[in-house]
């Protein structure tokens, strides 16, 4: 079963990765995730998010997304909008990556905006597609 968590996270220490689709920095990542119920059947984590902040006007952004360390698998990440308009998808991340920086396919205006974040999973050994997850979360645009 896919557990939500909270966004408590921080930075154990950084790595240069370049690969995928983005050119984003990948980091070292991860977040406290507690099960809604505890089972002996291991599911895939997937961080749950209320809301983000972003800054106006730019494609430079600064969030803290990624892969649980405890996954067996990779994500990759797409952020959008409501309507469907894809702001960013990220580059393949294994278990306990993540990125904190990430350049958007365009600039927002200031406002709240409903968006979505997915996660896309992948096996480690094949790369096969694996179940997923989305979650609409309000999106905070500020000048």
């Amino acid at each position: 079963m896919i557990a939500a968590a909270g966004i408590t996270w921080y930075v154990m220490n950084q790595k240069n990765q370049k690969t995928g689709n983005s050119s984003a920095e990948v980091v070292a990542w991860d977040v406290d995730i507690e099960e809604e119920e505890p089972s002996e059947e291991k599911g895939i984590l997937i961080p749950g998010y209320t809301s983000m902040v972003m800054k106006a006007n730019t494609k430079e952004q600064t969030v803290s997304i990624g892969n649980p360390a405890d996954n067996d698998c990779i994500f990759v990440i797409v952020l959008k909008l409501e309507d469907g308009t894809k702001l960013f998808e990220s580059q393949e991340l294994k278990p306990g990556e993540g990125l904190e920086n990430i350049t958007l396919d365009q600039e927002l205006e200031a406002g709240e905006y409903q968006a979505v974040i997915e996660y896309k999973c992948y096996s480690l050994e094949d790369k096969s597609p694996l179940n997923g997850g989305s979650a609409e979360f309000k999106l905070y645009v500020k000048e």
